[in-house]
């Protein structure tokens, strides 16, 4: 893990310099081919790792993907282990967390990836040592103005060539639940930053608070702006099941939905199993946590 920290002048990186690209239709052409028919040795679209989402959900480059739930639901959790398996697929991953500090993130994964409560020292140090040229993380907790976090973000492409971001969360970076046009400009500008930059951004965002945390929200349950759906690529809603927790009958106790794919095929529910000891989501009832095996991936 390397730290991206607050005190650096990121002024150069506040304003994107605006381009007018009109261009014909056929400079498209190879891209329109690949599109179709890629090269057997393309880079593979980032995805998440779980055999049940692996072929249906993908992280194109240029998009955005939003993340939401109920308070204590374990959107951030989930979140972390898809970090962890961007990390293993070889991406550069920037966590912009403003809700928790970089050591609480590390412990959080460092469980995730050993699969047990108390990983070892050595293979804390083997993961640190891996997650360098894979995993940066911004030195900043507490509200910030999404104009600067914008900034940090043009920086760390250009200086690490970041092609993840994660940001958690959407609240902690526009003043007042109530401003709509601000949350709205925060999103275009992810869009578009998205966009220019050929990288995939990661929001986390908060539910609407319901009748009751045991109904299932839904993509129009989210909080604030109806157009922060309308913007992004991708909407998934995480849910903690605690009928399910309680009843032990074998059932998924977490569901993660995906309300929305824009560039992909499928819409849908999968179901969840979530380790306690781990802190992983596991795919069956009888499934064990897996450990990481980032020895045999060696360094970025």
């Amino acid at each position: 893990m390397q730290l991206i920290p607050d005190n650096i002048d990121f002024s150069a990186y506040m304003n994107e310099p605006e381009q007018h690209n009109v261009r014909p239709a056929s400079d498209w052409l190879q891209d329109t081919i690949d599109a179709f028919y890629a090269a057997p040795d393309a880079t593979p679209i980032p995805t998440m790792l779980w055999e049940k989402s692996r072929d249906r959900i993908k992280f194109r480059p240029g998009e955005v993907s939003i993340y939401a739930g109920i308070n204590g639901h374990g959107k951030s959790m989930f979140l972390s282990q898809v970090e962890l398996d961007l990390c293993y697929q070889n991406e550069r991953v920037m966590v912009a967390s403003f809700e928790m500090k970089p050591v609480k993130q590390m412990h959080r994964m460092s469980r995730q990836a050993y699969a047990g409560r108390e990983p070892s020292i050595p293979f804390l140090t083997s993961l640190s040592r891996w997650t360098d040229g894979r995993l940066w993380m911004y030195d900043h907790v507490g509200a910030v103005e999404w104009r600067k976090l914008i900034a940090v973000m043009r920086y760390s492409v250009e200086k690490f060539g970041i092609t993840q971001f994660v940001i958690d969360s959407l609240m902690k970076c526009v003043k007042g639940e109530d401003d709509y046009n601000a949350q709205k400009d925060f999103v275009n500008e992810l869009c578009a930053f998205a966009q220019a930059h050929s990288v995939h951004i990661h929001l986390v965002h908060h539910m609407r608070k319901g009748e009751s945390e045991l109904k299932a929200p839904g993509k129009f349950d989210i909080k604030g702006a109806g157009a922060i759906t309308d913007q992004v690529d991708n909407v998934f809603i995480v849910w903690r099941d605690k009928k399910a927790e309680a009843e032990k009958k074998g059932n998924p106790n977490c569901y993660v939905s995906c309300e929305k794919q824009r560039n992909g095929e499928w819409e849908g529910r999968l179901g969840f199993w979530f380790d306690i000891a781990s802190q992983q989501y596991l795919e069956s009832a009888d499934q064990h946590p897996t450990r990481y095996n980032i020895a045999a991936q060696g360094r970025a």
